[in-house]
């Protein structure tokens, strides 16, 4: 049985990449984030949806205000020319992780159904909305 659970775990979190990266949900800049999204088995009956690049925390959460400084020269080195650092504002946080999660809470498991039955899709919507999707930051 753990192996089917697990199927049907990877199945859910495809249904959530699926959500996660449509068009107008998922920031678009040049469509690195987008296809960054991976489904993964993760223990015995579980899956893990993550997004792999190493600026999408930032996005989805956004980030305070940084400093950058050179760490090795004394300066930056821009097209413009040079300095001796830079400063970016704040960044708001686009959090279409947790979007792509409402929004299939909302759906429910009903794309389940031909895999499970609509009885056992339907409760296991009914599960999946008492105890709540989560994302998880790692």
């Amino acid at each position: 049985m753990t192996i089917r659970m697990q199927k049907y775990a990877l199945m859910i979190a495809e249904r959530l990449r699926d959500h996660a990266t449509r068009q107008g949900n998922v920031p678009f800049d040049k469509g690195d984030l987008r296809k960054s999204h991976v489904v993964e088995p993760h223990g015995r009956d579980g899956a893990i949806l993550s997004a792999n690049t190493p600026y999408a925390r930032a996005v989805h959460d956004g980030r305070p205000a940084i400093t950058i400084k050179p760490k090795r020269k004394k300066a930056l080195k821009f097209k413009g020319g040079f300095a001796k650092s830079a400063k970016q504002p704040a960044r708001k946080g686009n959090p279409w992780l947790a979007r792509a999660v409402a929004d299939l809470e909302r759906e429910g498991a009903g794309f389940l159904a031909h895999e499970l039955g609509k009885e056992v899709a339907d409760e296991l919507t009914r599960a999946l909305k008492a105890r709540g999707l989560k994302v998880r930051r790692r």
